[in-house]
């Protein structure tokens, strides 16, 4: 399947702002395998200025830009096209140390009680891809999606005390769980695509993780958010850390006194194959 996304995001202040640090993750991943390919993307920054760009250490694309002059408005506009297919994403053995950090507490993922009890159901399971697809399903039928009861900095025990939540939330349950019972685990940023349906309306970054199922099977990806449970070709992955905190679409800081108003359009389309 072929996708485009458009991305859009719109900082506006009430007074002028300078010295503005940005940084982007939103180029599609690579693979290089059956799963993704990032056919096309075009960053582009009103007002304009000098991009550069770097590999974080879990290999995800990033862009960052500074801006000196002030400014009352930053836009950002990102337009992927990628094409997308079946499969699992092939596990790295040249890196094993990452693998530690998938079964590590970390900012939003913690081993809270709850978690514990939540885990201690599936206990009896053993192999990986049938432990992570359990927890997965009892993820969600166990939380409600509800938007505007967390934050991007709510905790997996506050998500669970809460019952509710959002694919953020829904993806560090899973996350915590996971990770608890010993299986590596990675937080997922990116987008789904909705089918034909949705392409005229305004859509937002989507959310989900991969467990790790052993060497010859690899990464696996689950969505608690979704009845469907296992990530398909309607998925677009951008990056993977250990939790949001890793994988923020843009993150940055400004120097003035001025309050920030923040707009997010995101608009994901099937492309025409005109091969053949």
């Amino acid at each position: 399947m072929k996708l485009k996304v458009e991305h859009t995001t719109l900082f506006e202040y009430d007074a002028p702002v300078y010295e503005t640090a940005t940084e982007v993750r939103l180029h599609p991943d690579d693979n290089h395998g059956a799963l993704q390919h990032c056919l096309d993307f075009i960053l582009e920054v009103n007002p304009p200025t000098t991009i550069f760009q770097y590999t974080d250490f879990y290999g995800n694309s990033v862009h960052h830009f500074n801006m000196l002059p002030s400014h009352k408005a930053l836009q950002i506009v990102a337009t992927s096209i990628v094409e997308t297919g079946p499969g699992r994403t092939p596990a790295d053995l040249s890196n094993d140390i990452k693998y530690y950090d998938f079964l590590a507490e970390s900012r939003y993922v913690h081993f809270d009680p709850a978690i514990r009890r939540f885990a201690e159901q599936f206990q009896h399971l053993k192999e990986p891809s049938q432990l992570a697809e359990a927890v997965c399903q009892q993820t969600y039928d166990s939380l409600i999606y509800e938007p505007g009861v967390t934050g991007v900095h709510s905790t997996s025990g506050e998500v669970m005390a809460l019952g509710r939540g959002v694919c953020q939330d829904f993806a560090h349950i899973m996350i915590a769980t996971c990770r608890y019972l010993k299986i590596p685990t990675r937080y997922v940023s990116g987008y789904i695509y909705g089918g034909a349906e949705s392409e005229d309306r305004d859509r937002a970054s989507h959310a989900w993780c991969e467990a790790y199922g052993g060497p010859e099977v690899g990464w696996i990806g689950f969505d608690p958010t979704h009845k469907s449970l296992i990530v398909n070709e309607h998925y677009i992955k951008i990056g993977v850390g250990r939790d949001y905190a890793d994988v923020p679409p843009v993150r940055g800081t400004f120097k003035g006194a001025a309050k920030e108003q923040l707009k997010v359009v995101v608009r994901v389309i099937a492309v025409p194959d005109l091969r053949g």
